[in-house]
């Protein structure tokens, strides 16, 4: 078995309803950029405790059902998708060091918010957690309901979310649709409406900010120039902003701006709160 892919997209599968529409969004994906669709199913076989000849067969019955399973999920995909390529693997390892190996050289990796593993309470699996947090490509975590004409919203910190803003744009083109940059932050000034001389700090404040966003979005607008980018400056949480404007967005996207290690998380508490409560899809950029 080969859990490898060179490229295109790799998208994580358990029969579950929620990876069944992660697979569903990465064909749809992979077809607007023409490439490869790559599946995996990862199982756990080392779990079993029997005697050696016994332990071999339920391994085999193991491996044989997720075939069936792998078979039935690529069926599903060729008829939906006659002209794209499908490909898939059975992985007998961790689910998320499975979907990370294969998406090594991939365009993007697509995942469920969760699978059948866990408790069905949890708004995000520890595994779309942890391809999130590893993974070298960007990756779509497929969650709440695609607003079919709604824009690409992407959160624009500073210049290093350029690669972010590009990943946004090139999204929206292939979809015909606008970007709405966000850019949040919260006033340094304390109690503005109790010290009227800070007003003036506020104002250049706020102008400093708008000289960042656009340092980092002019650029990117002159090389998507069928593409539309509002900007739009909010003060408050960046979390609950994102999570609100999420409502009526075909996806958001968000950078990851630390490498995450080989143990612990390192999303940052705003992409960590949109993975759990965004209305739609949500794509993390690595920069």
């Amino acid at each position: 078995m080969n859990n490898r892919t060179p490229a295109g997209i790799v998208a994580g599968i358990d029969g579950s309803a929620h990876a069944e529409a992660a697979a569903e969004w990465a064909a749809r994906e992979a077809g607007r950029r023409d490439c490869a669709l790559h599946l995996v199913h990862a199982v756990n076989t080392g779990t079993v405790t029997l005697s050696p000849r016994t332990s071999a067969k339920v391994t085999d019955l193991i491996l044989l059902d997720a075939e069936g399973l792998l078979d039935t999920a690529l069926g599903k995909l060729r008829a939906a998708h006659p002209e794209l390529r499908v490909t898939g693997d059975v992985v007998p390892r961790d689910a998320a060091e499975a979907v990370l190996t294969a998406a090594e050289h991939a365009e993007l990796a697509v995942v469920g918010t969760r699978g059948h593993g866990g408790f069905a309470s949890l708004l995000l699996g520890s595994v779309s957690l942890r391809v999130s947090a590893h993974a070298r490509c960007p990756v779509v975590v497929v969650r709440g309901v695609t607003e079919p004409g709604g824009p690409v919203l992407v959160a624009v910190r500073d210049e290093r979310d350029e690669a972010t803003l590009r990943f946004a744009c090139a999204a929206a083109a292939r979809r015909g649709l606008p970007v709405e940059a966000l850019h949040t932050w919260s006033p340094a000034v304390a109690d503005v409406s109790h010290m009227a001389p800070m007003i003036d700090e506020l104002g250049e404040e706020a102008r400093l900010h708008e000289q960042l966003v656009h340092r980092t979005c002019d650029p990117v607008r002159e090389d998507y120039p069928e593409v539309t980018v509002d900007v739009r400056q909010l003060t408050g949480s960046t979390a609950a902003t994102l999570v609100e404007e999420s409502k009526q967005a075909s996806l958001l996207v968000v950078s990851r701006h630390q490498p995450a290690p080989h143990f612990g998380l390192r999303l940052g508490t705003a992409v960590h709160a949109v993975l759990h409560h965004a209305h739609c899809p949500v794509a993390v950029v690595p920069v």
